[in-house]
């Protein structure tokens, strides 16, 4: 009797969900997912000047991850709405091409369902080389083959995404990212969403080489900064799907970004309300089919936090992984489907 009751719940609580075109893509509701994933990601912030002529470009710092440290693997489990994933990297040979370390950290959840996603991740990054360490100090580099490092730099995030998909009773958008969607024929889709955001850099000493320092002006003593941001973003996203099974995804948001800065000049505060802009791309293609899955996946993030006729900076992340995995029937707990009759399931 149990089991009966059991079962005619989740019928009932499907049926209730159930507001897509079924011939377009497939959810599965009774199933939990897990996947491997590796991943490679390169962070870079990207600095410049326009306070004073440089002539000998000694101005440009692009202070980056090494690449042996941002690979990292990890798991990935999705169930119904919600997706969790966490990475760590492995520590590289100890002299790695003068690049020095980058300590890797990654924490992600994502919720919603076909019709909209939040997706929340905390990432951080310890350990810097400036790549255009040649550019100023070519006689000890040529002499050395070593980078200027920043092994105290520590740059972070913490990022609250959402977006809304129009054709959402079309479009699946976790088809090709959660893997608990099937997309099976294509489709397209506008986006309209935002974004909240808190970016932070810090040095125990100032960021930028002491050779162009004074370039700088009042910025060149900078050790680090702070930003909390408010953005509006909109785009588009698609899924070309071959056979029911092969796919190729790819979406594209931009948008205004209000950013509450402070400054750190190690003698002052430098505090600045400044309208930006954030953008993400990301593509993906692989294998989706009823039990098993494989996607291959790329994003691109760019912030900017320039200031006119004084500053030029800007953060771009680039992330490139692998995920396998598949899809184990499961029966849903009671105390989940008690859960899936609340409002605030209906709301996610």
């Amino acid at each position: 009797m149990f089991g009966q009751t059991s079962i005619e719940a989740e019928t009932k609580i499907e049926r209730k969900s159930r507001n897509w075109d079924t011939l377009k893509y497939q959810k599965f509701e009774t199933v939990f997912i897990v996947g491997w994933i590796s991943q490679y990601r390169s962070f870079k912030n990207e600095f410049d000047q326009y306070v004073n002529r440089d002539t000998l470009n000694l101005s440009k710092h692009t202070f980056s991850t090494e690449t042996d440290a941002a690979g990292s693997q990890g798991f990935v489990f999705n169930y119904d709405k919600f997706q969790l994933w966490l990475t760590w990297s492995p520590k590289p040979p100890d002299n790695n091409n003068g690049r020095g370390h980058t300590e890797v950290f990654n924490l992600g959840l994502n919720v919603g369902d076909n019709r909209w996603v939040s997706e929340n991740y905390f990432r951080k990054f310890r350990g810097f080389y400036d790549d255009k360490t040649p550019s100023y100090d070519s006689a000890n580099f040529n002499k050395t083959k070593q980078y200027n490092l920043r092994p105290s730099m520590v740059s972070s995030l913490f990022m609250t995404r959402f977006m809304h998909f129009t054709n959402y009773k079309k479009f699946a958008y976790k088809s090709g990212f959660g893997c608990n969607y099937r997309q099976l024929k294509s489709a397209f889709s506008l986006i309209v969403g935002g974004s909240l955001s808190a970016f932070n850099l810090r040095n125990d000493s100032a960021i930028m080489p002491l050779q162009s320092r004074y370039l700088y002006g009042d910025y060149g003593t900078m050790r680090g900064m702070s930003s909390l941001n408010v953005s509006a973003n909109f785009g588009v996203a698609g899924t070309i799907v071959i056979w029911k099974a092969w796919f190729v995804n790819a979406y594209g948001t931009f948008g205004p970004e209000m950013q509450l800065r402070n400054y750190d000049l190690i003698t002052n505060q430098s505090k600045k309300n400044i309208l930006g802009g954030s953008g993400t791309a990301r593509a993906s293609l692989g294998l989706n089919l009823k039990k098993f899955y494989f996607i291959v996946s790329y994003t691109n993030d760019r912030n900017t936090y320039h200031i006119k006729k004084t500053l030029y900076h800007k953060t771009v992340s680039r992330n490139v992984a692998g995920t396998i995995g598949i899809r184990i029937n499961a029966k849903t707990p009671k105390f989940y489907q008690q859960f899936q009759q609340t409002k605030l399931y209906g709301l996610l």
